[in-house]
């Protein structure tokens, strides 16, 4: 019988803990990951020494990194540890676009597995859904540009991550690999099937554009993005022209300024909301602006990143260097104050720290002078590291603690994948890794409340 609050969070961490467990337990089987090989076809027939699920093992649960270990490392660590005899030339030839496909499929379908968990640690604020999209860049050897082209001389090869996440349920909704050179906003489109009424998408720069704000908008969802500087801004004119015929001139229609001149008229840290029809094409919607005009200190740091830019040889327009002086943010929102509105948008921030958790911990930032096929491999096997801690340590408490950063539960967490695959032929050895979780973060809790206060 449930005595206490106390004794209902161990109930529900106990049924979680179970039915993540046998999801878990089912999915890794040798018989689901030899069907999603035969399917990817990294699996043919019965040959080849080293099983999928054997292969799996060494990419994602070995402890060893494939992209800073070499062939010779994991070929002894097989035969170490797995009795398994295969050359280094074997288990390169493993590496090609059937691996590639295999982990791609293991990925997809870890991520329909996800479970609904809504957490604690983040409002709502009413929405439904949060939706964050965010972008990170993989430096590759040079020799890879013909492959994955970078964006500058000094990156000639570079792999960008488009990730599309749900931030309620703390859930990745879509992932995409492409060249350096490939515009973001091409990546949005994946955000339409996935909104509902009263959903919130929060948009970067990168994502800047008026048709996914006209799209969101008419799908009874809500956005905040980031105002691109330079955006120019309608108001109708009150004293159009027209011409002999009687016709109003087109020209005439509509009052036109930008961002940057609305900071004219502000001190600064001032901030003030507009409205502002906005658009490259007829019709123009009218969406909610809020400009804050910064410091003089902040001010100078913006012109000095432009003019690193463009001794990189980009173009920077006049507009752009004017709306320095300028943070600005475009939304549908109505009924939620200025301030609000800012704080909200702060949530993006949590993308870039999975970013960080992703790029950071994982050591993608060491990815040596290696053939595509392994980089993206290790890739995907990567992510499917990043969905299980996700799917792991946010059952516990069921949700993540407000107390601590989402990377430093994750990192605290990271070494339970060493050997995860054993750890699932035992419930209860399951169950203690998650209560040994719970106790680390717990310790780190009372370390942060101590240090507040």
């Amino acid at each position: 019988m449930i005595t206490s609050f106390k004794d209902y969070l161990k109930e529900v961490f106990h049924l979680n803990n179970k039915k993540l467990f046998k999801t878990l337990n089912k999915f890794f089987s040798r018989k689901e990951i030899d069907t999603l090989a035969i399917n990817s076809g990294f699996k043919k027939r019965n040959r080849g020494k080293i099983t999928p699920l054997e292969f799996l093992h060494l990419n994602c649960f070995s402890g060893n990194n494939i992209c800073t270990s070499t062939l010779e490392e994991l070929t002894s660590y097989l035969e170490i540890r797995k009795d398994i005899e295969v050359s280094p030339q074997a288990l390169d030839q493993r590496y090609n676009l059937t691996s590639i496909e295999f982990f791609k499929r293991i990925f997809i379908k870890l991520c329909e597995l996800q479970q609904p968990h809504l957490l604690k640690a983040f409002k709502s604020h009413g929405f439904n859904k949060i939706f964050l999209m965010d972008s990170t860049e993989i430096k590759l050897h040079p020799k890879l540009k013909d492959v994955y082209k970078g964006t500058t001389q000094t990156n000639p090869a570079t792999l960008k991550i488009n990730l599309l996440m749900e931030l309620l349920n703390y859930s990745v909704e879509n992932i995409e690999f492409s060249n350096g050179r490939k515009n973001e906003q091409n990546f949005s489109k994946h955000i339409y099937d996935k909104l509902s009424d009263n959903s919130l998408v929060l948009k970067d720069l990168g994502y800047f554009k008026f048709d996914d704000f006209n799209i969101i908008d008419s799908k009874n969802s809500f956005f905040i993005s980031r105002l691109r500087a330079g955006t120019r801004l309608f108001s109708l004119n009150p004293k159009p022209k027209y011409g002999k015929n009687g016709k109003m001139l087109v020209k005439s229609k509509y009052l036109v300024t930008n961002a940057g001149a609305l900071g004219n008229d502000l001190k600064p840290s001032e901030t003030r909301e507009y409205n502002f029809l906005v658009g490259s094409h007829e019709p123009k919607q009218s969406f909610r602006i809020i400009v804050t005009k910064l410091e003089e200190s902040a001010i100078q740091e913006k012109l000095k990143e432009i003019k690193k830019r463009e001794e990189r040889g980009k173009t920077v327009s006049k507009l752009a260097r004017d709306s320095a002086q300028i943070s600005g943010y475009i939304t549908n929102v109505k009924e939620i104050d200025l301030n609000q509105i800012i704080e909200i948008y702060r949530l993006r921030w949590q993308i870039e720290l999975l970013f960080k958790f992703f790029k950071s911990d994982f050591q993608l930032d060491k990815i040596k002078n290696l053939k595509i096929e392994r980089i993206e491999t290790h890739l995907y096997a990567t992510l499917i590291k990043m969905i299980l801690l996700l799917e792991i340590t946010k059952n516990i408490y069921d949700g993540f603690p407000k107390e601590m950063s989402i990377r430093r539960v994750l990192k605290s967490s990271l070494q339970i994948l060493d050997g995860f695959l054993n750890l699932l032929k035992c419930s209860k050895r399951f169950e203690r890794l998650n209560s040994k979780i719970r106790k680390i973060i717990d310790k780190k809790k009372k370390v942060l409340a101590t240090k507040s206060y």
